[in-house]
């Protein structure tokens, strides 16, 4: 017979629902805050080099980003986030079927404006080494579709969990997808600014 001790079984307990709702919902609030500081360089940046323009270079020639791609890809992002607010308010409603094709009509309109970055990128008559004005503004756009694709792939787990498991499923709950558009709202303001910056100014 051995004399190794044996280890009594331990049965963890899962965490109350609520728990997690509010880690989820403080986990929503840091990222906002850490996506603002990844944009905040560019905001000096840009309004440091303006401020300088060095030799002329903050606008060689007085290039201009063309405005209605900038428009395009904003509405976009904004139609996105109106689309999944709906669909939080009929998933809270009970109304799991409807909220999960609003849910698919935000991803494929979310990923329509990463599609239209890239296609504003192939269309432009200046690159990043023309200038500073340039160089922060493919940056600055590059960085935001980045941001903009890893949230649509945030969103695609939703929207295929809501598909397989329904509403109840971890990840795709009421609470779950009122996080996700809370901070699908603050990346569409953020995409105002942006526009509004690199578009107007």
């Amino acid at each position: 017979m051995s004399d190794v001790p044996q280890t009594p079984w331990v049965e963890f307990q899962p965490e109350p629902p609520e728990i997690q709702e509010r880690n989820n919902w403080v986990g929503a609030r840091l990222l906002v805050s850490s996506t603002l500081f990844l944009f905040l360089p560019f905001v000096f940046g840009y309004l440091y080099l303006a401020s300088l323009n060095t030799s002329g270079l903050w606008r060689p020639d007085d290039l201009r980003a063309p405005i209605g791609w900038g428009i395009a890809i904003m509405l976009a992002v904004v139609v996105s986030a109106g689309l999944v607010a709906w669909a939080r308010s009929e998933l809270t409603g009970g109304r799991d079927a409807a909220s999960r094709w609003l849910l698919l009509a935000g991803l494929v309109v979310g990923l329509a404006a990463v599609v239209l970055q890239a296609i504003e990128y192939a269309m432009l008559d200046f690159g990043p080494t023309d200038g500073g004005f340039a160089s922060v503004f493919v940056a600055w756009t590059g960085l935001f579709a980045l941001v903009m694709l890893l949230t649509m792939i945030w969103l695609e787990i939703i929207v295929a969990s809501l598909f397989r498991n329904g509403s109840r499923s971890p990840g795709s709950t009421p609470a779950n997808v009122s996080d996700f558009s809370f901070y699908l709202w603050f990346l569409a303001g953020l995409g105002a600014f942006t526009f509004a910056f690199l578009y107007l100014f």
